[in-house]
């Protein structure tokens, strides 16, 4: 580790929210993410709170005098790349005069609508319907549990509403249809981006909910405003809804509200999209709980750690909304996929079988008339070399081919036929490039995951900034649940940097080009990536 030797320069946050004396929710929450996330936090305290493991014991609301000193104080250190809030009081004292400053903010806005103390004892929200509802407006990322959205819903429908959605679940009836209407109905009135969040869930007694919290994300309409923050690759034109699906750990903890929604703050200010953003949020807190300080009683206090000492089973797994689980198992290769070649025509192929390269994709981005004719023979031709071969985006045409496998991008997961390629026994490749997409292809159960690009590609333009070596050799060290490999830019020069991220397959385009120079090329390649035995497996 580099010895730091000066002032550094990072992301800033506020946090708008109330003192915890106990340090496990509120802006003690909020400033121990943000150290552990390795953002600044300046805090704007509404309220010094009495609480404990028990519950709330003590409420003192400070002036609006001091709440805009505080407001002025902090403005004059600098605007903050995302505002969170927590709790906010009852009534007109608070409200009216936030949305007032949060007129002079532009960026992005995170609130955690706290309606309520897990264990009680905080005074019941009470705010006028116009300020709420403007404030929702305002608010970016909104970030309630069930009980939480359903009370926000009930503040601003009227009563005698004949069309008002069904309002009175319970947290056993936690699925992720019940949050869609209640997403719905709330953003028909103007909220923007929405994560209904299920920890709070009673297990209802089935293995799924016994094995399972699921976080429903439903993405702003694309009409809403404030909703431009973060909303690059990936967003919303993969997959607009969706369920955060992680392991349930067996304890409870306080202030994983407060945790999330300053992690989602703290990656928006970092930079990261929205869709990121809120995966790393989700694996942040499920990393906290996992390291929670101990209370006697058995509600202990979240404890936030840098994501760097996150593994495999604290990121969530993502699935459309209408999947209830990862219903598809797709076959797991019993060995990695080594040196990895890309190929669009037969005499390439070939000649790479030939060379002993260890797996193939067929890739031809302008399938002419024999198309077909001649996938059929690639298919063959590796076959009998013991060589697996991966039919790129044409998930149809491998289904119908028999091929050993399918390689599929973000955007065709939307449209393949998952369940059959599944049933008919073909092995999945998915192309990744953030932690959300990884998220997304390990909620698909696929046979291998590639990163990427690593560098800047040689072959083609890609919307996504390369990886770069550290963040492979990361993701390398904390996915180890699949078969893994890589592409983007690697060549003869830079494999060795590669190869020392632990990864053991890389895929390649531009350096096995079919030239004189190639078998020279391959096997200085082959000095990192040592050639693997033929499989006898490989069906023709």
């Amino acid at each position: 580790m580099s010895r730091i030797s000066g002032p550094v320069s990072r992301a800033k946050i506020w946090s708008i929210a109330a003192s915890d004396c106990s340090a496990g929710a509120g802006s003690q929450a909020d400033l121990t993410m943000a150290r552990a996330l390795d953002t600044d936090c300046a805090t704007l305290i509404c309220a010094i709170t009495a609480q404990n493991s028990q519950g709330v014991q003590a409420v003192e609301v400070l002036s609006r005098a001091m709440l805009e000193q505080q407001w002025q104080s902090l403005k004059a250190d600098g605007w903050p790349q995302a505002i969170k809030i927590g709790w906010l009081p009852p009534g007109n004292l608070l409200l009216p005069w936030l949305l007032e400053k949060l007129q002079e903010y532009s960026g992005p806005v995170i609130w955690d609508p706290v309606l309520s103390a897990s264990q009680g004892g905080f005074p019941r929200a009470n705010w006028p319907k116009d300020a709420l509802q403007a404030l929702l407006q305002r608010v970016y990322v909104l970030t309630p549990n069930l009980a939480e959205a359903q009370a926000l819903l009930a503040l601003l429908q009227p009563q005698d509403d004949g069309g008002a959605v069904q309002n009175d679940y319970e947290p056993s009836d936690y699925e992720p249809g019940h949050c869609a209407d209640i997403s719905a109905a709330l953003q028909a009135l103007g909220v923007n981006h929405l994560l209904i969040t299920g920890g709070d869930s009673a297990r209802a007694g089935s293995a799924e909910s016994d094995e399972w919290i699921q976080d429903a994300f439903f993405a702003a309409p694309s009409s809403a405003s404030g909703s431009a923050f973060g909303d690059q690759l990936p967003g919303p034109d993969l997959l607009r809804a969706f369920v955060f699906r992680h392991r349930r750990l067996p304890l409870k903890a306080h202030g994983t509200g407060c945790h999330l929604a300053s992690a989602i703050a703290c990656g928006l200010a970092q930079g990261y999209t929205l869709y990121d953003a809120l995966t790393g949020a989700v694996a942040a807190v499920r990393l906290a709980i996992r390291s929670a300080s101990e209370r006697a009683n058995g509600y202990h206090n979240a404890w936030a750690r840098p994501l760097s000492e996150s593994v495999a089973e604290d990121w969530p797994q993502i699935v459309p909304m209408q999947q209830r689980a990862s219903a598809v198992h797709f076959p797991r290769l019993p060995q990695p996929l080594g040196l990895y070649g890309l190929v669009d025509n037969l005499p390439h192929l070939k000649r790479l079988l030939a060379l002993g390269i260890d797996s193939l994709q067929w890739r031809v981005k302008s399938p002419g008339a024999e198309h077909k004719a001649q996938t059929a023979e690639a298919i063959y031709y590796a076959a009998e070399s013991g060589v697996p071969l991966f039919v790129n985006d044409d998930w149809a045409l491998a289904l119908e081919l028999g091929a050993f496998g399918v390689h599929l991008g973000q955007e065709d997961l939307l449209t393949a036929d998952l369940q059959a390629l599944a049933e008919a026994g073909i092995a999945l490749g998915i192309s990744t490039h953030s932690d959300w997409e990884i998220a997304r292809a390990r909620g698909v159960n696929p046979s291998y995951i590639a990163f990427g690009p690593v560098f800047t590609p040689l072959s083609k333009v890609l919307r996504y900034q390369p990886l770069g070596t550290e963040t492979l050799a990361l993701w390398v060290e904390r996915f180890t649940d699949h078969r893994l490999t890589c592409i983007g830019g690697i060549t003869t020069a830079n494999i060795a940097q590669v190869v020392a991220s632990g990864i053991d397959s890389v895929a390649i385009v531009t350096e096995l080009t079919d030239d004189e120079a190639l078998p020279q090329r391959l096997a200085d390649l082959r000095k990192c990536i040592p050639a693997l035995e033929k499989r006898c497996d490989v069906p023709i």
